[in-house]
């Protein structure tokens, strides 16, 4: 069976600093230097409970006596074919019974359960004192409905079960999507809300779903989530949006929304039998500020979502794929010019849909106009009904002949969800005067063949300096400035031609234009990123971070930056040459945006700027492998 080594990092749920230092004062006092010495070192395993539902939490606990440390990290069995591990945490714990003093240290794994079916849990492996201790294997059942947690059994409706054990109807995630029936490139808009009926003083996504299948524009939230009040099946909890996505689906078939996972720090009143808690409880659980912190996670149920293929039956013929509404218009900065001046074609599109994903407009030019690459701008923003707004590709031509030159129509189509039947945009074509004769316009100032301007009247000399003498036998072929000026005319038409070439490499061959241009883009979005790092704004900084991530292998692999799917993406970098641990790091300062962007309190400065160092090393070494 293949094993996890996961770290272990401290736990949020101990009790609050004043009774944690009251405690430790306490324990200092009585404990007798040297009591430890005798005690075993052992090592257990056991569950919370032994059985859970699909989409609930568990938490694999592993106890460790005699010692309050690891030499290692504890080894895990794999339980990737049932559960998806969330967080871990540590406790430790001093008893004194009869004089004799023992200390533990319990560390907590934190499961979702993913498959039903019943599942043997293996060893885990622990090295602790220059001992390797192994414990008991493990049973868990997961059933297809949620079960009730230890303890909830006659709690009263609309109340926590217990307070210091929050059950699966206390805490939980739901994602609640729009519509579940679409069609293909047709936007689900999802919203993943937490419901709670106990105190959450902070919580952290410790995974995001995957998108496989998916176009994703995220929604800009509040840095405080807009809490409300609600009623569900009859109890009442808060709620509120954590998580607001606009899913735009890239081919049919049936789609599932992975889970959401979060991890919560939950207040709860103190119930204890510790006898310290006896005599300092009566005090303490008095006020909130002296209550534990209870930590626990949660998960939003997967959810089904249908995609249907889109009709062939009167598709157009420039049909874009988009799905929504479109409306097309085209302008010209001036309608006269002089032959070899240049000007500006705006397409802007306005509507609904995919805009991101949207490609230029085919135009064919006439042969006398020189057309270059279009630049592309967008005015968008997401709402309930999808991205809608407006982009634009501003085309800059060069007419080479005079006349009257007319720039066809641009003809775009796309797919009326709500009406169900395929329509087409058009814009009018554009009439241009060009002026000027093309010969004699394409050479400014050249003047007429044959003109002379005199400069002076009176007797002109043929030469008037001191006149340069030169060995006998002497020719021209020996002096190097000869050659220089002989040779530089084939220089220049080499440059030219190679120049020319090049252009038209980057105009015809978007590939190459993308690769030519992805250190420059990268470079423009980390100097926009170290200029939000020492704002307060860290989501802006880690989105600003993942653009020039994923947009520089976007562009090395001319493919699209959104809903690039990690495993297609680590095979892709293989095969252009880059190597495992240069894609390792790459994706690991992927991931450390994506958990930043959705966490609810900003990283530090100092955080932000060294990250920005490794993103820029994972870029360079990245850049340096790829062919």
């Amino acid at each position: 069976m293949r094993r996890l080594r996961l770290p272990v990092r401290p736990d949020r749920s101990a009790a609050t600093p004043v009774l944690a230092r009251v405690r430790a004062w306490v324990l200092a006092c009585l404990v007798v230097p040297g009591a430890l010495s005798g005690q075993d070192v052992t090592a257990a395993a056991h569950l919370d409970r032994g059985e859970v539902g699909v989409g609930q939490t568990f938490t694999l606990n592993v106890v460790l006596e005699g010692v309050q440390r690891f030499d290692q990290d504890p080894v895990l069995p794999d339980m990737a074919a049932f559960a998806a591990f969330l967080s871990s945490g540590t406790q430790t714990s001093v008893r004194i019974v009869n004089g004799r003093t023992t200390v533990s240290l319990t560390v907590q794994y934190r499961f979702q359960a993913t498959t039903e079916g019943t599942f043997e849990i293996g060893p885990v492996t622990v090295e602790a004192d220059g001992e390797a201790l192994t414990t008991e294997p493990l049973s868990l059942r997961v059933a297809s409905a949620p079960q009730p947690a230890p303890g909830a059994e006659g709690a009263p409706a609309g109340q926590p079960s217990d307070p210091g054990n929050i059950g699966p109807d206390d805490l939980f995630v739901v994602a609640e999507p729009n519509k579940r029936r679409v069609r293909e490139n047709e936007p689900v808009i999802v919203e993943y809300r937490l419901f709670t009926r106990v105190n959450v003083s902070s919580y952290g996504v410790t995974r995001l779903p995957a998108t496989a299948g998916f176009w994703v524009e995220e929604f800009e939230l509040p840095q405080q989530p807009q809490v409300e009040q609600v009623v569900r099946d009859g109890v009442a909890y808060a709620t509120a949006v954590i998580r607001k996505v606009a899913l735009y689906p890239t081919g049919p078939g049936s789609k599932t929304l992975e889970p959401l996972a979060i991890e919560a720090q939950v207040r709860v009143q103190r119930r204890s039998r510790d006898p310290f808690d006896d005599v300092f409880g009566g005090f303490f659980n008095r006020s909130s500020l002296f209550n534990d912190v209870v930590t626990t996670g949660a998960a939003s149920p997967p959810v089904e979502i249908e995609v249907l293929p889109l009709p062939a039956e009167g598709r157009p013929a420039g049909f874009t794929g988009l799905v929504g509404d479109l409306a097309i218009e085209s302008s010209v900065d001036r309608d006269s010019l002089a032959a070899n001046e240049a000007v500006t074609l705006r397409v802007g599109v306005s509507g609904s849909g995919n805009l991101k994903a949207l490609a230029p407009p085919e135009l064919a030019f006439p042969p006398t106009v020189e057309a270059f690459p279009p630049e592309v701008s967008d005015r968008l923003r997401t709402t309930d009904a999808g991205v809608a707004g407006t982009r634009t590709w501003e085309y800059v031509l060069i007419p080479r002949a005079p006349g009257t030159l007319t720039i066809p129509s641009v003809d775009m189509g796309y797919y009326d969800a709500e009406a169900d039947r395929y329509e087409t945009a058009s814009a009018a074509p554009v009439d241009l005067r060009v002026t000027g004769r093309a010969g004699e316009d394409a050479l400014p100032g050249a003047r007429a063949r044959g003109s002379v301007e005199a400069l002076r009247s009176d007797i002109r000399f043929i030469r008037t300096d001191t006149p340069r003498f030169r060995r006998r036998g002497e020719t021209l072929f020996d002096q190097a400035w000869f050659w220089i000026v002989a040779l530089a005319p084939v220089g220049m038409v080499a440059g030219a031609a190679g120049l020319r070439r090049r252009r038209d490499r980057l105009a015809g061959d978007r590939a190459y234009a993308r690769d030519r241009r992805a250190a420059r883009v990268a470079k423009k979005r980390l100097a926009r990123a170290a200029r939000l790092a020492g704002g307060s704004d860290a989501r802006a900084f880690y989105a600003e971070a993942a653009q020039a991530l994923e947009g520089f292998v976007a562009d090395k692999l001319d493919t699209s930056a959104a809903g690039m799917i990690r495993d297609d993406l680590r095979a892709a970098l293989r095969r252009r040459g880059a190597r495992e641990p240069t894609i390792d790091e790459y994706v690991a300062a992927l991931e450390a945006c994506d958990r930043q962007r959705f966490a609810p309190v900003g990283a530090e400065i100092e955080e932000r700027k060294a990250f920005l160092a490794r993103a820029e090393s994972a870029l360079s070494a990245l850049a340096g492998e790829l062919r």
